[in-house]
């Protein structure tokens, strides 16, 4: 238990800096200097002194999605497999409470953007239903697969059957990475479905459902923003089992490299690819399910 929360103490800490990690190497891959690793921790102590001011048209939805989002988000990534330790929260069939408390943490934000009224926050929140729909067999399809594999339904016990030495399992990883990446960038609002630094209201989708949000309220969905990134690169990493090696500091050695590896495949994604007009990301995401549904055809075969 203990290690479980340690392992949670560090997702939440280390969180913002892996995102200010792929924005400082964007920076660099576009000739830029760009803003330090650890700005996201100077935005987040600049969004805590501000006040927060909720729009005249806003309800109690307003006020108390922000903290369902980020203890949803929290609760999702006390489930994660780091190390060798068991999760806080672990047992059988634990991949659905995953899929859905994430699921819960959208839904609360959707319903607040939908809440103020505003046109265009209205416009982002339809826009994350209708990617949503998308996404959810993405993360089913991919994790789903190592689960029939398996035979298993809790993700520590998944991610700790995975054994590289196994060729089909080595497919397997192949395959589920790839989609697992879409699925990453998809429900982390990255390039190429959506554009974390854009400013024009018509283009967005994840940050125009927060335009209206100040203070702590901002705070805790920019900070809930960052710890799902993490989570993603957790749950990408993990295919690799990366404690499941002899030494446990070498376990940590390939972790961090597979981090950053991500990191910098997450940075060169975003530098060289423009965002995908909205009637192609549909087609986007249904490939990533393809790829999903191929590591079930190869199951099925290789049985």
């Amino acid at each position: 238990m203990i290690q479980g929360i340690i392992s949670i103490l560090i997702i939440l800490l280390l969180a913002p800096m892996f995102a200010g990690l792929v924005n400082k190497l964007k920076a660099i891959f576009t000739g830029r200097i760009g803003a330090p690793t650890i700005q996201p921790y100077y935005d987040l102590k600049r969004l805590l002194r501000k006040e927060t001011i909720n729009a005249d048209s806003s309800s109690f939805i307003s006020a108390i999605s922000p903290v369902i989002n980020f203890v949803s988000v929290v609760i999702a990534a006390a489930m994660l497999p780091i190390g060798l330790a068991r999760p806080v929260i672990s047992f059988e069939g634990d991949i659905i409470l995953f899929a859905y408390v994430l699921g819960l943490a959208r839904f609360f934000q959707i319903l607040a953007a939908m809440d103020i009224g505003s046109s265009f926050e209205g416009m982002g929140a339809a826009r994350e239903t209708t990617f949503a729909v998308f996404a959810e067999p993405i993360f089913f399809f991919t994790l789903g697969s190592i689960a029939f594999m398996s035979g298993l339904t809790s993700i520590y016990d998944i991610y700790h059957s995975i054994r590289l030495d196994n060729v089909t399992y080595i497919i397997f990883i192949i395959v589920c990475s790839t989609s697992a990446f879409i699925l990453a960038v998809t429900e982390c609002s990255r390039m190429p479905v959506d554009d974390p630094n854009t400013h024009l209201e018509l283009t967005m989708i994840h940050e125009v459902m927060i335009l209206d949000n100040s203070g702590i309220d901002l705070f805790l969905y920019q900070y809930s923003s960052y710890i799902k990134l993490f989570i993603y690169a957790i749950l990408e990493t993990s295919f690799f089992y990366p404690f499941g090696v002899k030494s446990y500091t070498v376990g940590i050695i390939i972790f961090v490299v597979v981090i950053a590896v991500l990191s910098i495949t997450l940075a060169v994604v975003e530098t060289i690819t423009s965002r995908f007009k909205m009637k192609n990301i549909p087609q986007y995401l249904l490939f990533a399910t393809a790829i999903g549904i191929l590591n079930l055809l190869i199951y099925t075969f290789t049985k």
